[in-house]
C-alpha cells in the first residue's frame, strides 16, 4: 500500500471512530459543570443543616418554657437538647476541615503548570 492510501484509510477509519464515539463524548460532563453541580449540592445541603438546627433550637426554646414537665416532655427535652449539640459540633468540624483541605490544595495548585484540559 502507498502513502497516500494508507493516509486516506486512516482518515476513514477516525472518521467512523468518531461517529461510533460522538454520544459517549456528550455524555461526558465538563468539569466546570460538575463543580458546579457539586456547589449547588453543598449549598443547598448546608442551608437544610442550618434550618434543622434552627428548627431542633425552637423545639428546645419551646419546651423549656413550660415549668410543669410530664416525663415524655422531658425525655423529649432531653433528646432535642442531645441532638442541638450534635448539630453544633457536626457543624464546626463541617467549617475546620475544609478550610485545611482548601490551603493545601492551594500549595499544590501553585507548583503546577496550569493545563486547560
Amino acid at each position: 500500500m502507498t502513502p497516500t492510501i494508507i493516509s486516506k484509510e486512516l482518515l476513514r477509519l477516525n472518521n467512523k471512530l468518531k461517529c461510533l464515539l460522538a454520544p459517549e463524548f456528550l455524555k461526558q460532563k465538563e468539569k466546570a459543570d460538575i463543580l458546579e453541580m457539586t456547589l449547588n449540592f453543598l449549598q443547598c445541603s448546608h442551608a437544610v443543616n442550618q434550618g434543622f438546627s434552627r428548627c431542633v433550637g425552637e423545639i428546645v426554646h419551646f419546651l423549656s418554657k413550660d415549668e410543669m414537665k410530664t416525663q415524655s416532655q422531658r425525655r423529649l427535652l432531653k433528646h432535642f437538647q442531645n441532638l442541638q449539640t450534635s448539630c453544633e459540633q457536626n457543624r464546626r468540624e463541617s467549617v475546620l476541615p475544609d478550610q485545611k483541605i482548601f490551603s493545601k490544595e492551594t500549595n499544590v495548585n501553585k507548583s503546577a503548570i496550569w493545563r486547560p484540559w
